[in-house]
């Protein structure tokens, strides 16, 4: 849990996802390469819940019946001859979206209407009492 919170709180130092950027700010004495692969490690070891991290995040940063804002953006590149288009809801912390849902988009181009909707029900359905138990 201590590499997850930490890489979290890069997250918000850094404003970025990038994990060369991540691995420069978190893990102590460390090489930068070093950090690297231990944040690669994590995610190719650790079995992450998702439903689980939301949860986590939504609590560590929010309180209930305190005011709070979602966000929600699409990104989209190529991997080789692969276009990854991804659609994320976020909960805005100090200025910081942090991703909380996301859906790949099985296209290129924008999101439509129904895909936005779909998101956001992920969030109010899946999530909803287990921000607040």
């Amino acid at each position: 849990m201590t590499c997850f919170v930490n890489m979290l709180l890069a997250l918000l130092a850094t404003r970025t996802v990038n994990l060369s950027k991540l691995a420069c700010i978190v893990f102590g004495e460390a090489l930068p390469s070093s950090r690297y692969r231990r944040i690669q490690r994590f995610f190719s070891k650790f079995p992450l819940d998702y439903q689980q991290i939301a949860g986590f995040i939504f609590k560590l940063f929010f309180v209930s019946g305190g005011q709070w804002y979602l966000s929600m953006d699409r990104t989209n590149w190529r991997w080789g001859k692969s276009d990854i288009n991804i659609l994320m809801l976020g909960i805005v912390f100090k200025g910081t979206a942090i991703p909380i849902y996301w859906m790949l988009l099985d296209k290129r181009g924008n999101s439509d209407t129904p895909e936005r909707i779909t998101l956001l029900q992920m969030f109010i359905l899946k999530s909803w009492l287990c921000f607040w138990l």
